[in-house]
């Protein structure tokens, strides 16, 4: 180690030599455990949503791939704790974890890019409390894993290179390549893990080329062993793909809309001011001016750590913002772009001056204090009760407080449900529904993992891949599950409150039976079974429940279904 970096890691006080390293990951130590702590709290408060039951049901069948999104997030449940039943901290244990391994990835990077002052452990800080962050790191979703894998590629990526000015004769040194094939490997995952990596991953080789210091090694075998290592690891992920008539890529273009799609005012808006509330708004003032600056001091100064951290970070939220125009971009999308920024922003406060120095300090307070809100927020959703009137307060905190009732009663009717068909047929019996989202927590809340479908041909999902994997389940029994859309909606006679769904079911199956659903009341958030009409008393939400017999083998199309 060269004077100069020693100094970066070494203090001189009262005589003796410390490490303000030690300090820092105390610190950051203490952070990341009182943040566990409070995700460990929070997890078990709420059902799961129906994404993450979803996600989660992935790693009760692990596969190279799934329909809409890489393995790596049932690979990631399955490896830490999500085999645990009914148990909504256990499904969730994989992103609190990660979420940790994610901070402490951060950390060593800024380490690495700036080894003196508090750059390092105030921008693992900042990221680790930022509201986006915070949120992933407890909620099961494919970015759990997208983060941990492109923070640890970017470590590897940048210890590969050599730092910022590297050693030509240094670039076929074991421990180079070394730092290449963990990188290498690190990108294969990001890449399991969302496709969002596709545009992550290439400008960094993009910086090699453009960054003087390192366009040496575009001549050496490092990059190159590491792309061949990424794309090895992401193989079984591409034959699957080639075994499915490339669904994956097929589903991300239709869902896109892109061939039709039209030129929407709205969508930028939307995202362009998103930022505000997933980061808080100093925090996203300082993002956009720090890539301007870092950009001006790059042209200027030639330091490669501002380039390396601009070509990590803004591609991401430069392509979704030019999607924006015609795709709405959902607002979690861009995430891990913006990890590169922080560190960048943070970087060019303590280095270069801007903002001054006690701007960190303010930009994690407010970010802290917005994530706070956020959580402070939900769990007033979730402590008030169902009579508070939440139409009138807000349209999306009404449908929020709904989901979040009656799924272990639904879950618990199911499961004694089926379990009566296949004790008095002796006929295997599974759990059904029109659509993925009610299928996953059904799957989750009825513990019947491998036993549960959606039927309808645009919302299956992957219940359709696992459907012909069981041979089609033609002739099967099944307890079928519709949630009402409008639960409070009024019927003369039984028979018309049925008979549309009878229109629906009638055809995938030979004789279908209604009865007793499970309710949700407005008033008080009691759930209950009901057979009738009566609805004298306010509904939050109504599951209709059918026994049916001998399953056709065909799906449903999404023109079948008609809301009341």
């Amino acid at each position: 180690m060269s004077q100069a970096s020693a100094a970066g890691y070494l203090e001189l006080r009262d005589g003796a030599a410390t490490s303000p390293l030690a300090g820092d990951l105390r610190r950051l130590g203490l952070l990341l455990a009182g943040l566990t702590l409070v995700r460990v709290i929070l997890a078990p408060l709420f059902p799961m949503l129906s994404g993450e039951a979803y996600y989660w049901l992935w790693s009760k069948h692990l596969a190279p791939g799934y329909f809409d999104h890489p393995p790596m997030v049932g690979v990631m449940s399955a490896i830490f704790f999500g085999w645990v039943e009914a148990s909504e901290l256990a499904a969730r244990s994989g992103p609190i974890i990660l979420a940790v391994l994610s901070s402490l990835i951060v950390y060593r990077l800024a380490r690495d890019l700036f080894p003196s002052g508090p750059t390092a452990w105030r921008g693992a800080a900042l990221f680790s409390v930022t509201p986006i962050f915070f949120a992933n790191g407890l909620l099961t979703q494919p970015d759990n894993s997208l983060v941990l894998f492109m923070t640890l590629t970017w470590f590897a990526f940048w210890r590969g290179c050599g730092g910022a000015a590297p050693d030509p004769a240094d670039a076929r040194r074991p421990e180079r390549l070394g730092w290449w094939a963990l990188a290498g490997v690190a990108a294969g995952c990001a890449l399991l893990s969302k496709f969002m990596a596709w545009v992550l991953l290439p400008p960094l080789w993009a910086f090699l080329a453009v960054s003087r210091p390192h366009r040496h090694l575009l001549r050496s075998p490092g990059p190159w062993i590491a792309a061949g290592l990424a794309l090895l690891v992401l193989s079984p992920n591409l034959i699957w793909n080639a075994q499915h008539e490339w669904i994956n890529y097929a589903f991300q273009w239709r869902r896109s809309d892109l061939p039709e799609a039209e030129f929407e005012a709205k969508n930028i808006p939307l995202y362009l001011f998103g930022p505000l509330l997933t980061l808080s708004p100093l925090l996203y003032f300082a993002l956009l001016r720090g890539v301007v600056r870092g950009w001006s001091l790059w042209r200027r100064e030639h330091d490669a750590r501002w380039l390396f951290l601009l070509a990590a970070g803004v591609p991401l939220p430069l392509f979704l913002g030019l999607l924006s125009v015609m795709v709405t971009i959902s607002l979690h999308w861009p995430a891990a772009g913006y990890i590169p920024l922080i560190l960048l922003a943070v970087g060019l406060i303590h280095e270069q001056g801007m903002f001054g120095a006690r701007y960190v300090r303010w930009l994690t307070r407010l970010c802290v204090g917005t994530t706070l809100f956020a959580v402070a927020l939900a769990l007033t959703v979730l402590a008030l009760p169902t009579s508070v009137p939440w139409e009138d307060l807000n349209e999306d905190l009404a449908e929020i407080k709904a989901e979040l009732l009656g799924w272990e009663a639904i879950g618990g009717r199911v499961r004694a449900e089926r379990q009566a068909m296949e004790d008095d047929s002796g006929n295997r019996t599974v759990i059904m529904a029109d659509n993925w989202h009610l299928a996953g927590p059904l799957a989750f809340y009825s513990a019947a993992y491998g036993d549960v479908f959606a039927v309808v041909d645009e919302d299956a999902h992957n219940f359709e891949i696992w459907r012909q994997e069981q041979g089609g389940l033609k002739g099967a029994d099944a307890v079928f599950v519709i949630k009402k859309s409008k639960p409070n909606y009024k019927h003369s006679k039984l028979e018309k409150k049925y008979d549309k769904y009878h229109r629906f079911l009638d055809p995938l199956f030979e004789d279908v039976d209604a009865v007793s659903s499970v309710l949700v009341y407005a008033d008080d958030g009691s759930s209950a079974e009901y057979y009738g009409v009566d609805v004298s008393r306010p509904r939050l939400r109504e599951f209709l429940i059918f026994r049916c017999y001998g399953f056709k083998g065909r799906l449903a199309r999404a023109d079948d279904r008609d809301d009341d």
